[in-house]
Order: C-alpha cells, then sequence, then structure tokens
C-alpha cells in the first residue's frame, strides 16, 4: 500500500464539507465538534451576549484560491503552517472571511442572515468548530469570569445540560486516537525538495514528451510479451512461499517503493511544484515510504496534476520492464529469479495497488481529478449510504450537489470500493492477526472498533434519532420501521449462516489411462528399428522396437571368449595337477559367467518387448528410429482406449464434503476445460495423504489447478516440484461408454455437494483468499 500523499485532490478527505449547510445533524454534532477542539458550548454558543461571546479569527497563513470544478464555484485554501488543504462552498467562504477576530460569533450570525445566507446559529457554530478542530482559526475569547452558579443540579435548565456522549467524549477521544496510531501513524522525517532537485536531472528526460512516448512504447511492449509468457512467471511468484527468500523480497520490496515515492518528488519538482516532507507511515505496523506532493493541485493543467500523481506507477513499471528483459536473457537461475521478482513487485503488484482506482491511492486521485468530482469517495458513499436509508428506512438522503452522469459514476465507485475495500482490508487484518501474535490480535481488535463498531454507532445513532421533513412522519413509527428491518436482516443472516449452501464444491480430476504401460530405454544408445507403429494393436511378448548398442554386444562378445579361454585353462591346470591354478581359474570362471548372464540380459533389453496386450498409443513412433534415446527415457506407451479411469484429488478442507457424497453415493457430475460433461460415483481415498504431484497435467507448471512448490529433496528422477499441501486422492474406473468420450490428460472438476453454510464458504475463501 501506498501513502502517497493528497495531490490533486482538489479535495483532501480531511477537507471541510463542500456545504456544510446540506448535511447538518443537530446540535448535538456542534457540542461533539466543540469538545473534540477544546472548547466549552458556550464558546461557540451565537446566542450568547455580546460582552461574553467569544471572537473567532482565522489564520492568516490561511491562503485561498477561486476556482471552477464540474460547473460548480468551490473555493480551494491551504494552510502554510500545518500543509492541509481544503475546500469551501461559496457558503462556507462567505463565512470564512468573516472571521477576523473583530466580529464575535452573534454578529457573524447576524451578518449571514442579513447576507442572505440561509444559515441557523447552529450551523454557523458548527462550522466555526471545525475551523477551530482544524487549527485553521483561533478563539478569542474575551469573557469576564462567570457568576458561580450556585442552583442546584435540578434547578439548572435541561438546555444547559451536557448529553451524555458529550461528557463522554473527553474520555473517549485519546482511546480513539490510540487506536488510531495503531493501525496507521506517520513520521515525517525530510523535507524532499533537496533530494529530488539532485535526481532531476537525471531523470528529467521521464516526463518530457519523446521521454513518455519512448518510455510508454517500452513498458507497454514488454508487459505484452509478458502476458505471453504468465505461466513461468506465475511459477516464480510462486516461489514468494519460500520462507528463505523473504528477507530479501522485502528488502526489494521496500527499495521499488522508495522509488515510488522519489517518482513522485521528482514529478513535482519537474512542474515546478515545492515538495514537502518525506517519512515513513506504519500502517499496521508495516512500514512504508510517504512523501507530500500536496502543492500539486495548485497547477492548472489537469494532465501535470495525473503526472504527477502516476509518477510512481510510471518508474515501476520502467523498472519492472528492464527486471523482464534481464529475466528472459537468463544470464544464470539466481539473477533471473531476482529479476523476475522485481518485475512481479514492481509491474503487476503496482498495478494492482497503486494504480487501483477502488483505494485510495493514486489510480483514485486521478480518477477523481479526470472526472471532475472533488471528494469521489466521499461523495459517492453519501450518494449510496444515502440510497440504502432510503430504501431501508425511508429517511430522506443527504443533498449532493453532482449532476448529470457523476451522480450514478460516484454512487457505483462507492459500492464498489466498499466491497473491495472490505474483502482487501479484511484480509491484510486476518493475515495480521495469525502472523504478528498478541500484537496483530490487538491491531484487528483496533481496526475492528474503528472501521465496523464506531460506524455501525454511529448508523444506529443517526437512524434512531431521524427526524422527518414532512408534517406526516411520526417517530414512532420509524423506529418501528428500523427495528423491523433489523430483525429482517438478522433472519436473513441467521439463514446464510445455518443453511446448507446451494453451491457446489468443485475438486480437481484429471483422465489416465488405467492399467497402463510405459516402456522405458534401458541404457544410453540409438534405436536400431522401429517394428510397430502408432495406433496399432500389441500382444504381450511382442517386440516393439529394438535398439542397437554395438559397445555393449562387443563387450558381451569378448567376455564370452574369455570364459572359454578361462575355462580351458581349468581343464588343464586340473589335468596337470596345478590345484591351486585350477582353483583360481574356476573361480575366475565363474565370475566371468555371472558378468556375461548380465551383460546377455542387457543384450536381450535392447528388444523392447510388450508385457500386456493393448494398443501403442505413443504418436511419434516413425521418429524413434535411428534416434538417440538416453536411459529412463519414455519410449512407448501402451493401453487400451476404452479403459480409462477418473484420478481425483481431495485437499483436507474438502474431506467433509467428499466423505458425505461417498456415503450417498450418488453421481456427481465432472465438467472437463473442453466443455465435455460426464457423470461419476466418488471412490473410496486412498488412506493416506501425498505431497507429490497425481498427475502431471495438474501442475500449475502446465497450467494445472494445483499449486506446486520446489520440492525438497531432488533426484535425478524425481519430480523438482511438489504440491504444497498433502493431498488424498481416488481412482474410479470407467466404463467403455465413458472412456469413448473422454481423453488421457483432460483436467476437470467434480462439482461435489457442499455442506457448509453460505456465510461459512465466504469466510473460508475469504480466510484463504487473504493468506
Amino acid at each position: 500500500m501506498d501513502s502517497y500523499t493528497d495531490q490533486t485532490r482538489g479535495v483532501d478527505d480531511r477537507m471541510v464539507r463542500t456545504d456544510i449547510s446540506e448535511s447538518m445533524e443537530s446540535k448535538d454534532a456542534t457540542a461533539a465538534l466543540s469538545s473534540a477542539s477544546g472548547l466549552p458550548n458556550r464558546e461557540l454558543d451565537p446566542s450568547a451576549s455580546r460582552d461574553s461571546a467569544p471572537k473567532v479569527c482565522l489564520d492568516p497563513e490561511v491562503e485561498f484560491q477561486i476556482c471552477e470544478v464540474a460547473g460548480v464555484t468551490i473555493t480551494r485554501a491551504s494552510h502554510g503552517g500545518t500543509g492541509q488543504h481544503f475546500q469551501f462552498g461559496s457558503a462556507e467562504y462567505h463565512v470564512a472571511k468573516l472571521l477576523n477576530g473583530e466580529r464575535t460569533t452573534a454578529e457573524i450570525v447576524q451578518t449571514v442572515q442579513e447576507d442572505g445566507l440561509d444559515w441557523t446559529a447552529e450551523d454557523v457554530a458548527e462550522f466555526i468548530a471545525v475551523l477551530v478542530a482544524q487549527k485553521v482559526a483561533t478563539v478569542r475569547n474575551t469573557e469576564k469570569p462567570p457568576i458561580e452558579n450556585t442552583a442546584s443540579d435540578e434547578e439548572s435548565p435541561k438546555s444547559t445540560r451536557p448529553s451524555i456522549a458529550t461528557s463522554l467524549l473527553p474520555l473517549i477521544a485519546p482511546v480513539m486516537k490510540g487506536l488510531s496510531w495503531l493501525i496507521s501513524l506517520r513520521l515525517p522525517l525530510v523535507n524532499a525538495n533537496r533530494p529530488a532537485d539532485r535526481v532531476l536531472p537525471w531523470m528529467k528526460w521521464s516526463f518530457t514528451q519523446n521521454g513518455l512516448v519512448i518510455a510508454g512504447s517500452f513498458i507497454a511492449i514488454s508487459l505484452f510479451f509478458a502476458s505471453l509468457q504468465s505461466v513461468p512467471l506465475a511459477n516464480e511468484l510462486r516461489r514468494v512461499f519460500d520462507s528463505q527468500l523473504w528477507i530479501g523480497l522485502i528488502v526489494l520490496w521496500a527499495a521499488m517503493k522508495l522509488v515510488h515515492e522519489m517518482g513522485h518528488a521528482v514529478a513535482a519538482r519537474a512542474y515546478g511544484v515545492q515538495v514537502g516532507k518525506a517519512g515513513v507511515m506504519f500502517f499496521l505496523f508495516a512500514p512504508l515510504a510517504y512523501v507530500d506532493v500536496s502543492n500539486a493541485w495548485r497547477l492548472p493543467s489537469r494532465f501535470s496534476r495525473a503526472a504527477i500523481a502516476m509518477a510512481g506507477v510510471y518508474w515501476e513499471l520502467l523498472i519492472a520492464s528492464v527486471a523482464y528483459w534481464v529475466w528472459c536473457a537468463h544470464p544464470s537461475d539466481f539473477s533471473a529469479h531476482i529479476a523476475a521478482q522485481v518485475f512481479l513487485v514492481a509491474g503487476p503488484a503496482t498495478l494492482l495497488v497503486n494504480a487501483n482506482p477502488l483505494l485510495r491511492l493514486d489510480g483514485y486521485y486521478v480518477l477523481s481529478d479526470w472526472a471532475d468530482v472533488p471528494n469521489l469517495r466521499e461523495q459517492g458513499r453519501k450518494l449510496f449510504g444515502g440510497w440504502l436509508q432510503r430504501k431501508l428506512f425511508g429517511m430522506r438522503a443527504p443533498s449532493c450537489k453532482l449532476t448529470g452522469w457523476r451522480r450514478p459514476f460516484a454512487a457505483w465507485h462507492a459500492a464498489a470500493s466498499v466491497v473491495f475495500q472490505v474483502v482487501w482490508m479484511g484480509g491484510l487484518v486476518v493475515v495480521v492477526s495469525m502472523w504478528a501474535g498478541p500484537l496483530g490480535m490487538l491491531m484487528a481488535t483496533a481496526a475492528v472498533m474503528l472501521w465496523v463498531l464506531v460506524p455501525s454507532v454511529r448508523l444506529v445513532g443517526r437512524v434512531w434519532n431521524y427526524q422527518g421533513s414532512s408534517e406526516t412522519f411520526s417517530k414512532w413509527s420509524h423506529r418501528r420501521r428500523a427495528i423491523w428491518t433489523c430483525v429482517t436482516l438478522v433472519f436473513v443472516g441467521q439463514f446464510l449462516v445455518t443453511l446448507p449452501s446451494p453451491l457446489s464444491r468443485p475438486v480437481p480430476v484429471a483422465v489416465q489411462f488405467a492399467n497402463d504401460q510405459v516402456l522405458r530405454s534401458p541404457i544410453n544408445g540409438f534405436v536400431d528399428r522401429v517394428v510397430l507403429g502408432s495406433g496399432e494393436a500389441v500382444m504381450a511378448g511382442q517386440v516393439i522396437l529394438e535398439l542397437r548398442d554395438d559397445e555393449l554386444v562387443a563387450k558381451r562378445d569378448a567376455t564370452q571368449l574369455e570364459l572359454a579361454a578361462e575355462e580351458i585353462n581349468w581343464q588343464r591346470h586340473e589335468g596337470l595337477g596345478e590345484l591351486g591354478l585350477a582353483e583360481a581359474a574356476r573361480q575366475k570362471s565363474d565370475s566371468l559367467r555371472r558378468s556375461l548372464k548380465e551383460l546377455n540380459a542387457q543384450v536381450d533389453s535392447l528388444r523392447v518387448v510388450a508385457q500386456r496386450d493393448g494398443e501403442i498409443l505413443t504418436t511419434n513412433m516413425d521418429d524413434l528410429e535411428n534416434s538417440y534415446v538416453r536411459q529412463g527415457q519414455e519410449l512407448v506407451h501402451i493401453g487400451v482406449r476404452q479403459h480409462m479411469e477418473l484420478l481425483i484429488s481431495v485437499g483436507e478442507k474438502d474431506l467433509d464434503a467428499y466423505r458425505a457424497t461417498l456415503q450417498k453415493g450418488e453421481a456427481m457430475q465432472v465438467l472437463f476445460r473442453g466443455g465435455q460433461v460426464i457423470e461419476v460415483a466418488p471412490g473410496k481415498l486412498q488412506p493416506r495423504a501425498s505431497r507429490e504431484i497425481p498427475h502431471p497435467a495438474m501442475s500449475a507448471t502446465v497450467d494445472g489447478p494445483l499449486p506446486v512448490a520446489p520440492a525438497k529433496k531432488q533426484g535425478e528422477n524425481a519430480d523438482p516440484f511438489e504440491l504444497l499441501t498433502p493431498r488424498f486422492q481416488s481412482i474410479v474406473a470407467l466404463s467403455p461408454a465413458l472412456s469413448d468420450r473422454v481423453r488421457a490428460g483432460e483436467v476437470g472438476q467434480m462439482a461435489l455437494r457442499d455442506p457448509r453454510s453460505v456465510g461459512r464458504r465466504f469466510w473460508e475463501w475469504f480466510s484463504d483468499d487473504s493468506q
């Protein structure tokens, strides 16, 4: 995740709402905001007397710039001291200009109403509280010491009593701040202007028109050819599971992120933009680099703003393209692996994360700027959330200034981003909670409280205290509808958790010949003669081909002659009574006889003989004649096309579903990649699970369904890969009719009935995906 800070953002998430008068909720909001700013309610109460009312002054470091976005006149402001950026509506800008430190809040309210703005005293108070909380305005308290009120609490008016929520805010705020630090903590370190200026002369060419065309073409060509080699690159990606490489991958990832942030800074300097602080942000305790290029919003050119926003992705893709061609060159296994990892981290990974418009990163800000929708996520969620509130609770949707195609665009973007971020952030929280031990559980708890519990409580309060504007509105009728809606959702959730899933549970299968025979070369030699061709019938004991090894035959003949000579010597020494010499000759003869027997067996093995009746399935028999073969090389494959069997590979998580199907004895559908569908009853599982690849076509190295990793034990004839997790297997014989419909080597999926509930199925999928 990248922390590229607010650059083309016509609107920052920290900005004041575009038109605060359109989203006022209640007087409690004023109390909450004033409490957050450290001010008692009475200090912002415009109804106080002129002598006691405070005077508010806008910080002189705030600069305003009036511009037009999507046909709406807005005012952008920046605070030179804090580096924050804000966006005001026309009404807010008018009120902000009145905060000169000489007017009291009561006078401001009077002036606003005289100028024709439909703002109440509470609206002004809330707006001022927001500015004070954001530290862009200060309160000059000119009131006299208050007279101590001796009245009892029972005699005090109810309107002056703080609410329970307001009373708890001073206690809750530090806790919430501490929890937010557990999730995200930003540490500014240095000003990035000087490092960016040093790098700029070397990389300025990459932001020129010619440089962009050349580099963009190079990136496009590299990614195109990389897509054609997705399988070998995916094999390199699977090596991430090797824990011995994690330290190197972390260092590589950190280096790429530094390059990413330097790309933003150098691009900003290339377009004349001052760069702010650079530092480290800890998100879920993962260190991430960031650089502040917020001043890019001052640029009038949308292309320049987009260039700065995407400069980090642009530089990473350049490095990924170079790494891809290094990987293609294969100078060595280790360097090829490093190059592949650089390509994957700087290429697909940065496109998935940084260029993704559904995450509030580079791609999101470019999309927001291109669509002329300031604060795209917030405005979209306001529309999407308003639609849900209207459908579920009958509440009036908040107003939005977006018009035309921008309204549905923002709403659909919000819906998609919510779904994606729930899966994405939820996956990160699950991984951290599993890997980081107690600290991970603490961070997961903080994330659940900040991202789920607090928003849920606020939603409940907003729904429960909703006040309709129509004359027929009834608070209790509204609350009954809200209760029934929640009850209905609870029942639907219960059904999802308890009822069996109507979906199937697929397990991988592969077709192979039953009781087939594979004949391999017994020696290194040449194929002298091919007796039977491809597709011909063969009988057990029939010669299929003959090998030639002149050295072996010559050695056999020489051994035979030597044996004959030694037997003559044995008989001669025995006739002369030389018993010692005769015994030595006898022993040597026995040794030569044993050697001759082995050599005869090897010579006989040059005639490759079928061991069963069947059909020659090898398709290139004619090409074997006069070719050189190595020992152990497959020569002939014999089988019967009408005798096929189905190999079923079952993982540990699918055991319950498979056993339940096996007990019922039902025939399950098997769908092959070619579209062929057959029905097969599952068979018994073998008692032991294994990491050996059950069938070559199932390996992910050949685009199969089973993930693999480099084998821990490497042998001369052993498979270089093994399964990531042990799996059980079952073999089911196919009838001749079914055997005619499939081909050996076909891969498919058997659809088992899933006994899990929909909720459990989703959770297991979610957990697997997050890991």
